[in-house]
């Protein structure tokens, strides 16, 4: 099969010589055997005389379009240097579109752009934590009281009081939420999970394909949840179809007032729902991971 169309050209001559077989003559001028007989109305029994004109047909090839790849994903023992030849790129600009310093050391399974990013849009809503998701809450129980409360968490009365905006005699429902005021924030404590540089390029890609759907930072966290429940972040079990309808379902859904458990389990993920919950805090600190990384 060919893998671009002919546009037939002015044929060359080529004079016959003794000796000279139909075959030689047609490798000698790179075409077909088939296409020389049929240009000089000629078959493999023709007899030839020494001297005699035979026309060589010449057929420029016109190159196929062929899509353009715009990433790459890193295999055993490939170098910036080795990639970057396989693309016709310069090593500069490779390391330029992935914010590579010219020391990083690049990992099997990490992805790599193969264009200029664009400039990717502003997240359009905020719903980041100013606690610490694992450490920073209460949720109230029946009979809780609030010198309880703060002697569990290690901290004074008074400092839980005034966190929560709370007066000696206030009273709390059950099921509300107090903030404790502990010396970490959400982006620092020390039981966040952090990920590897192969699951953190996924993560940035990602987030980025979610800027692109128009999802705001709570969004982001919930498809990185998610990601990581299912495929841990990994590029061998992640499949990008999944992603992509992951992103457009969080694109048209409404996430206010919804944790990331119900946002999931509305959109069609109720199997998996529970478990990605349980990486909402670090899924934050990824998240701003990765913004940090892409300034």
């Amino acid at each position: 099969m060919n893998s671009g169309s002919e546009k037939p050209s002015e044929p060359k001559v080529h004079i016959y010589l003794p000796g000279e077989s139909l075959v030689e003559i047609a490798n000698e001028h790179g075409v077909a055997l088939q296409e020389l007989l049929q240009a000089n109305i000629l078959t493999q029994h023709s007899i030839l005389f020494p001297g005699q004109k035979l026309f060589i047909p010449v057929t420029e090839r016109v190159a196929e379009q062929k899509p353009t790849a715009i990433e790459h994903v890193v295999g055993l023992g490939e170098t910036i240097s080795t990639i970057a030849d396989k693309y016709g790129l310069k090593v500069d600009d490779l390391r330029k579109f992935n914010q590579l310093e010219p020391t990083a050391m690049l990992y099997p399974g990490t992805y790599l752009s193969l264009v200029a990013k664009p400039e990717l849009p502003q997240f359009t809503s905020s719903k980041a934590p100013k606690h610490c998701l694992i450490h920073g809450y209460h949720k109230v129980k029946p009979g809780d009281q609030l010198s309880r409360i703060a002697a569990f968490h290690g901290i004074t009365t008074q400092s839980l009081l005034t966190a929560n905006n709370l007066g000696w005699n206030s009273i709390v429902a059950p099921g509300s939420k107090l903030i404790i005021p502990i010396s970490h924030n959400a982006l620092n404590c020390p039981n966040l999970v952090e990920l590897s540089a192969t699951s953190l390029s996924i993560a940035e890609s990602l987030v980025n394909q979610g800027k692109q759907y128009g999802l705001g930072e709570y969004a982001c966290v919930i498809a990185l949840c998610l990601e990581m429940q299912r495929s841990g972040l990994q590029p061998e079990l992640g499949n990008k179809t999944i992603r992509v309808e992951l992103l457009k379902a969080l694109s048209s859904a409404g996430l206010e007032d919804k944790t990331v458990q119900q946002t999931l389990e509305e959109i069609g993920y109720r199997d998996l729902a529970e478990g990605a919950a349980l990486w909402e805090p670090s899924a934050w600190a990824w998240l701003h991971q990765v913004g940090s990384n892409s300034e």
